[in-house]
């Protein structure tokens, strides 16, 4: 018996093996994406430029929102991306981790983030960090890598510490890594714990561990005089390229999974029959085909939501959209979104305080989807009420950190779905005993 076993393991990990085939297959789409983000950008103005822009994407303190392509330029704000999402990417790869929804989730998150936030230098010490946890818990690194990629969410701390506080590099440099570093160890252990606290209805459990640890740095360093207040540096003169680029991207992610799914929407259904909540892989559900379909769909949901609204897209917006086409993968899909779009749109039609086309207001409706799970699991009702909850409240929580935390509509779902989810529960349960009592007396 054992040696079948081992005869079992040999075959699964053989090159030949079909699984290893459709494995390095998605590797090489994911790599074509970050090909086609450098190459775009590499095309997209001479190189003197895009050097200048690299450099001053590099050397920004990054906190929210600093739109790249308006700090930098267009061109280097899509090579940041491509190159950080490739280096990400050849990372996965190298610890053999399978594509699945969190890599694809993470991966697409890394690549969105960074056309507002992450960039080369800031993402990398969180990565370090990760690896020495995992070096300290003598476990492998591929048990940690999805967690260390979507903390590079508190790549603006380490950012805002070299570039931003007025010290010389010559300490500020060392001091930044070294905190990232820190962040990149602690978030694994806080990440696992604190998914009990939403109970898996906030898709961004990472974003709301990354926003109390936001929080901490961010009350410490106020405490010792130092003024943390968020930015809103967002670019106008882009927008017709930025939707071809995400229309085109869109297309092109459509068509392939067709062909990689046997010219079949097969799949689709399964998907959508799904609440979305953690952890729902759509690649284990329906395979690799039928999940980049439905990030397509997604995609020209959040693409025609931004149109409605009237929105100028931006770094920030391609960045939400991006993200949230990664969570596609793992847990996002038209009818479980779609009740938090409108909940967000029709909540900022009728307040005085916001205006529908606002950039924060769109990233709220489009990073509002990461509660999707609710309107999946307890029904489109509650998820027009979270879509309302979360308006209301993502735009105090970023006082709390300053901006030094890049996922700040993760942080805001993840208070919304630890308020609703225990009442939700609690008014199921009741419902449950009514009926069962009423069966009893029939």
């Amino acid at each position: 018996m054992a040696k079948n076993n081992s005869q079992a393991l040999f075959l699964h990990t053989d090159k030949k093996n079909p699984d290893q085939i459709n494995k390095n297959r998605s590797y090489y789409f994911l790599i074509g994406y970050c090909v086609i983000l450098i190459i775009i950008g590499l095309f997209s103005e001479p190189i003197n430029i895009l050097w200048e822009g690299m450099i001053r994407i590099l050397a920004s303190p990054s906190n929210l929102l600093t739109d790249y392509i308006e700090l930098g330029t267009f061109g280097s704000a899509f090579v940041n991306s491509g190159l950080l999402t490739l280096i990400s990417v050849l990372l996965a790869k190298k610890e053999k981790i399978p594509i699945n929804g969190p890599i694809i989730a993470a991966l697409f998150t890394v690549s969105g983030c960074s056309f507002f936030g992450k960039n080369l230098y800031n993402s990398i010490p969180i990565i370090i960090g990760g690896l020495c946890y995992a070096r300290i818990v003598k476990k492998p690194f591929s048990q940690f890598i999805v967690v260390s990629l979507f903390g590079s969410a508190l790549s603006p701390i380490i950012s805002y510490l070299t570039f931003g506080i007025s010290l010389p590099l010559i300490f500020s440099v060392p001091l930044g890594c070294l905190v990232g570093i820190f962040i990149g160890l602690i978030l694994p252990p806080l990440a696992s714990h604190i998914l009990t606290f939403h109970q898996g209805f906030s898709l961004y459990n990472v974003g709301f561990t990354s926003g109390l640890i936001a929080m901490l740095f961010t009350g410490v360093l106020r405490m010792f005089g130092w003024k943390i207040e968020g930015k809103n540096l967002v670019s106008t003169e882009y927008h017709t390229h930025l939707l071809s680029f995400l229309l085109f991207l869109f297309f092109l992610m459509f068509f392939v999974g067709f062909i990689v799914n046997h010219f079949s929407l097969k799949g689709l259904k399964e998907i959508s029959k799904t609440s979305g909540k953690l952890i729902t892989d759509f690649i284990s559900i329906a395979g690799v085909g039928a999940t980049m379909m439905n990030m397509a769909l997604m995609g020209f949901l959040l693409v025609g939501y931004t149109q409605v609204s009237q929105s100028t897209i931006n770094g920030p917006i391609v960045g939400a959209i991006l993200s949230a086409v990664g969570f596609s993968a793992f847990g996002n899909h038209l009818f479980n979104s779609s009740p938090l779009l409108i909940s967000v749109f029709l909540t900022a039609q009728l307040s005085s305080v916001f205006e529908v086309n606002q950039t924060t207001v769109v990233l709220a409706g489009i990073f509002g989807t990461g509660l999707a799970p609710i309107a999946g699991y307890y029904g489109i009702t509650f998820g027009l009420i979270a879509g309302f909850l979360h308006m209301s409240l993502v735009t105090n929580v970023s006082y709390l950190h300053g901006g030094l935390n890049l996922y700040n509509n993760g942080f805001s779902t993840g208070f919304v779905a630890a308020v609703m989810v225990p009442l939700l529960d609690n008014i199921l349960q009741i419902r449950k005993v009514k009926q069962h009592a009423r069966k009893r007396q029939s």
